[in-house]
């Protein structure tokens, strides 16, 4: 067998590591420093033989090389991100079934199946809306949940009494001028009859002072019976405003019972005489309840809680250094704010700096802040513990998602939107800055698309299963 010194080829330059490693993998058996005659004695070979055989070898060589290159090229499949959302829907896996939709398959075109429950409250996962937010930096305070004090109350007695019927519990949803509870309160009733006793003198003095008049007028009578017909009038009036006005104070209104004599006689019983209504101020949620059926209550003690939690105070407290960028952000316009707690991870708040106290405390030199921020879930509640970011920046808007549901792959940044229920696809976006835990969308997304934020990575985990083997290949 004939042989050559590829080595002193490879020197020379006339032959290419490429080649080199094709002709050996071609099977060529021969050893790369030396070899040996079909007699087996070591030799050199020269001439034409020699020539022969290495040009032999360099273009077996070249062959290999091409046709590498070309099953390389063959075997280069085109990433999921690559495709549109109508496209990879539409394809078919060799079970004869849509691709996104077979439990081996989906992976390879990026769809995952997760059920509803895992974005339950409290959830292994989350979604968030691509949002514009200021691109400057925020200041991150520290704060608490508190009532919206102008649309909380407590709800306490004007009279002394005992309760008779509670119509709400701790959780119920109350409207403007809905019962709360009713009370039997011996000073009402005696409230209603002084004014009616009231009413019923006045009515008489006036009807008095008409007929004194009309006798003076035809000279029938002296003048002093009409005036002290007169001044009677005017003290009747004084005692039913008197009467009237204590109804009012407790929260009654006099109209209502005029015409009615009471008692048995205008259809009331003298329970319903004693009867004290409880109404809601305002529409809210009761929120606590300290009083039970049957209790003896005074006025002034609490008996319910009511409040409008749709929105909500943080109270937060701003150090004296940082004082000058938010009321140079107060300056600008209205200073938007970003409130997190920990019961939900990375679901945000928006709201908005409403107040801020003109002293600082003197022993944490701090200054308190007024934060109202949007709870139309009835989410946060009062004592929480919040970090409050606020966005006093400047900078212009950009689109934004929060930083865990933005993914890589392969140095591919992506995201998993919603498809059609329960599937989830990772489409690919173009990102920006990142910072205050949030990352800037330049392409790929748009204001109110939705995206998987918290457990996005388990997500991610799933779809590269198809690239350690799993799907249709197993």
């Amino acid at each position: 067998m004939n042989c050559i010194y590829t080595v002193t080829r490879l020197a020379r330059g006339t032959i290419s590591i490429p080649g080199l490693l094709a002709a050996f993998v071609l099977g060529a058996g021969l050893p790369l420093l030396g070899c040996s005659d079909e007699k087996g004695n070591p030799g050199v070979m020269t001439g034409e033989s020699a020539r022969a055989g290495a040009a032999d070898q360099v273009a077996g060589a070249g062959q290999a090389a091409g046709a590498g290159q070309v099953a390389a090229a063959e075997g280069a499949e085109t990433s999921d991100l690559d495709e549109s959302v109508e496209a990879l829907l539409a394809k078919s896996c060799e079970h004869g079934i849509a691709q996104y939709t077979c439990d081996e398959c989906r992976y390879e075109v990026g769809m995952v199946k997760v059920p509803s429950d895992l974005f339950a409250a409290g959830g292994l996962l989350s979604t968030a809306r691509a949002t514009a937010r200021p691109s400057g930096t925020g200041r991150v305070l520290n704060g608490e949940v508190a009532l919206n004090a102008d649309k909380a109350v407590q709800i306490t007695p004007r009279v002394p009494g005992v309760v008779q019927s509670m119509q709400v519990d701790v959780g119920s949803p109350v409207a403007r001028g809905q019962v709360l509870l009713v009370l039997d309160s011996p000073d009402i009733s005696e409230a209603r009859s002084a004014w009616r006793r009231a009413n019923a003198g006045y009515r008489l003095a006036e009807a008095t002072s008409a007929r004194e008049a009309d006798l003076f007028a035809r000279r029938v009578c002296p003048k002093k019976d009409l005036l002290e017909a007169e001044a009677a009038r005017d003290q009747a009036k004084a005692e039913e405003r008197a009467a009237a006005s204590r109804l009012a104070g407790y929260g009654l209104n006099p109209a209502s019972l005029e015409g009615d004599a009471g008692g048995d006689a205008g259809g009331e019983s003298a329970a319903a005489e004693s009867r004290y209504t409880i109404r809601a101020p305002f529409a809210g949620r009761v929120l606590e309840r300290s009083v039970n059926l049957g209790a003896s209550v005074e006025p002034g003690q609490e008996l319910l809680l009511i409040g409008d939690t749709s929105r909500m105070w943080i109270q937060a407290q701003a150090y004296e250094r940082e004082l000058a960028a938010i009321l140079g952000a107060q300056a600008r316009g209205e200073v938007q704010v970003e409130v997190t707690v920990p019961a939900y991870p990375g679901r945000i708040f928006p709201g908005r700096v409403d107040r801020m106290s003109g002293i600082l405390d003197e022993a944490t030199r701090t200054a308190r802040i007024r934060i109202i921020a949007d709870n139309p879930d009835g989410l946060l509640r009062a004592g929480m513990f919040a970090r409050v970011t606020l966005l006093v920046g400047g900078g212009a808007m950009v689109l934004a998602v929060p930083a865990d549901a933005v993914l890589e792959d392969a140095g591919r940044s992506f995201v998993f939107v919603p498809t059609t229920p329960p599937y989830f696809l990772r489409r690919p976006v173009r990102v920006g800055h990142a910072a205050e835990g949030w990352v800037e969308i330049l392409d790929g997304l748009r204001e109110g698309d939705t995206v998987v934020s918290r457990g996005a990575f388990q997500l991610k985990s799933d779809v590269l299963r198809s690239k350690m083997g799993a799907g249709c290949a197993d």
